[in-house]
């Protein structure tokens, strides 16, 4: 089979880290793939995914569109046709709104078959959107998502996101207390993900300000992409104790030199930096979100009552008093988290490929 997926760009972000999962696992089935990326990127870790992903056989193409300029979207799906044309996919499969689009114009007047991946909800289509993807086929990435969509489309399925731990895990630690000249003693707290308001990093102000001068230090690993969908990395300056590193490609090394993984989020899909968490053993703090709790059923996981800063400062000290390493964490893990493993998630979107296509030729 040969599937495209389209997206904005890989590097940080859960979308970007489930895509480009899926894709190495589906080219390791055998599957020839190609990931079209529309937007200029610079990220170290996008170019260091590529890579690998290339490495695995999968083609990876950036259009690098300027976003929020309407020629550059034109263009961009005009050389989308032409990568398509090439390319010749059984299957496009578009990752979030605007990518909807771009799959859908891809798939005007031949024979492409479309999935939508659904991995926020409400996930909010424009009249356009809903107008050329109203009647395709949608996959939801957990439960939460599935519950909470608002698509109308007759054919939707729910298959949970996963990851590929062979990405995920490392044997390399980097100690963010050597890094930022912190004292031995310090206690490391890291949370994953871009900038964006959902994110709740602001609860990480309230945290820092309560612990402020003492051993716990947060420090927080996304960037901010730009737009008003994102904060302001300045929001977080000026707090002795929390600390923000920007886009990282070593996430996982960092995870191991850290004590404690906190995800203060307000909303979630399938949170796939929890799901890495999981994977590289460390403690968790998850905020007390349908979404995560629905996943929570995992050692070594604790989340507070509420969402009150007093509340997760209160769950992070009982959490530090974990004494077994995150070797040891992620074996009690195994039984647990092997249904998040990237390799059912893969053979479930194989599978509902296969449908799609054997109904388009009947």
């Amino acid at each position: 089979m040969k599937i495209l997926h389209i997206l904005a760009t890989l590097g940080s972000g859960g979308i970007q880290g489930f895509v480009y999962s899926l894709a190495y696992e589906q080219a390791r089935m055998g599957h020839e793939v190609m990931v079209v990326l529309t937007d200029i990127c610079d990220d170290k870790l996008s170019f260091k995914q590529e890579q690998v992903l290339a490495e695995k056989g999968v083609m990876v193409v950036r259009l690098n569109r300027h976003e929020g300029n309407k020629v550059e979207l034109i263009k961009s799906m005009l050389e989308f046709r032409k990568q398509i044309e090439r390319f010749k996919p059984n299957i496009i499969n578009s990752h979030s709104k605007l990518w909807h689009l771009y799959g859908a114009i891809g798939c005007f007047a031949n024979k492409y078959q479309q999935v939508c991946t659904v991995h926020t909800t409400p996930e909010k289509w424009s009249r356009l959107v809903n107008l050329f993807c109203g009647n395709k086929p949608v996959i939801y990435c957990s439960k939460a998502s599935y519950e909470g969509r608002i698509q109308k489309n007759k054919n939707v399925v729910c298959i949970e996101n996963g990851i590929a731990p062979n990405l995920v895990r490392t044997k390399e630690i980097v100690d963010l207390r050597k890094e930022y000249d912190l004292p031995s003693e310090s206690k490391i707290i890291v949370s994953v993900g871009n900038l964006r308001p959902a994110k709740n990093y602001k609860n990480l102000i309230e945290l820092a300000k309560l612990v402020d001068g003492g051993p716990i230090h947060f420090f927080i690993s996304g960037s901010n992409l730009g737009g008003p969908a994102y904060d302001d990395p300045k929001l977080y300056e000026g707090y002795r104790n929390l600390h923000c590193l920007g886009s990282r490609s070593d996430v996982s090394a960092i995870e191991n030199g850290a004590d404690l993984f906190l995800s203060s989020s307000t909303y979630e899909g399938l949170p796939i930096a929890v799901l890495e968490a999981y994977f590289n053993g460390i403690p968790c703090v998850l905020s007390p979100i349908k979404q995560h709790i629905q996943i929570a059923d995992v050692p070594k996981v604790w989340m507070p009552k509420d969402f009150e800063a007093k509340s997760f400062l209160k769950t992070i000290e009982e959490a530090l008093v974990t004494l077994e390493s995150h070797n040891a964490i992620y074996e009690m893990r195994k039984p647990y988290i092997e249904k998040y493993s990237i390799v059912r998630t893969a053979r479930n979107y194989i599978d509902f490929y296969n449908e799609i296509i054997d109904k388009a030729e009947k």
